[in-house]
């Protein structure tokens, strides 16, 4: 494949997407496997991977790590922050953020800067309620 070129789009990487933009929530590559296989049964894990991660390098998709490892995947591409819970691992979305200058860093540790990410960690509402009651 040559340098500038981008991988072809293929069904399965559209059902991967589209899965991915229905999802209520931020998904794991297990949930998006389940979702395609109901349309596509003869599709791998490994398709479902290979098309997550061919779609994040585009910058079609973020992926979000949860406190347990495990990678979910969003759709939305636009500025705002994550709330990830320190027991499930749900992953929520933040809204209004107030946006950084991050400008300065190459000046101060001389890095450029390519991606801002705010995530907050913590408990979720269901999480909190069972540790109040234990």
């Amino acid at each position: 494949m040559a340098a500038n070129s981008r991988p072809r789009a293929t069904k399965q990487r559209r059902f991967v997407f589209e899965a991915i933009k229905k999802a209520h929530r931020h998904p794991t590559a297990d949930w998006v496997f389940d979702q395609v296989r109901i349309d596509m049964p003869k599709i791998s894990l490994g398709t479902v991977y290979r098309n997550l991660n061919v779609l994040k390098n585009e910058g079609q998709l973020r992926e979000i790590l949860g406190t347990d490892r495990r990678a979910r995947y969003e759709a939305r591409m636009d500025p705002h922050g994550h709330f990830i819970c320190l027991v499930c691992s749900e992953v929520r979305d933040v809204e209004d953020v107030p946006a950084i200058e991050w400008e300065p860093l190459r000046d101060l540790v001389g890095c450029e800067v390519m991606e801002q990410r705010v995530e907050f960690r913590g408990l979720c509402p269901a999480c909190r309620r069972k540790e109040q009651q234990a």
